[in-house]
């Protein structure tokens, strides 16, 4: 359950249990599969070589793989992804049908929303995740959500 610290003793039992959800996390937020999986791999090699210092590592595995998604969004703003993914990550199908208003979204926006309905993270561990004040994280969602309201209808 997100929000709760879990006891994770080892490396590999932390790569078992988060790798998948965190390929569909990075995928969320940067639309695309090739990127996902080589960020999560990135964040993986920077939490091992960090270990013994690590005091949440889910935590700190979510934030990262956030944080470097996010970047790559920044790195690639002016351009969009064209080629379809090879082998497309399963996502839930109730977001089939939304994943196209979600991804127009701004990257704040939709990082906050993807973390707060598909990982149902609180507002705090939002904020943590982002590295953004609790208010911040409220306005996002608010925003994220009139937008999409906007556009369903």
């Amino acid at each position: 359950m997100p929000g709760v610290v879990e006891a994770i003793d080892t490396f590999e039992t932390l790569y078992r249990t988060h790798h998948a959800d965190m390929v569909r996390l990075s995928y969320l937020i940067t639309g695309s599969t090739h990127i996902a999986e080589e960020v999560v791999h990135d964040a993986f090699l920077a939490i091992r070589a960090r270990w013994d210092s690590i005091r949440i590592p889910p935590a700190y595995l979510r934030r990262t793989v956030v944080n470097r998604s996010r970047s790559h969004l920044r790195r690639l703003r002016a351009e969009r992804e064209a080629p379809v993914d090879p082998q497309p990550v399963v996502i839930p199908g109730d977001l089939d049908e939304t994943l196209q208003l979600i991804q127009r979204l701004p990257a704040k926006r939709r990082t906050a929303l993807v973390l707060r309905y598909y990982l149902d993270l609180s507002i705090d561990d939002i904020a943590e995740a982002m590295d953004i004040r609790p208010g911040t994280v409220k306005s996002l969602l608010h925003r994220g959500r009139e937008t999409l309201r906007k556009q369903l209808s």
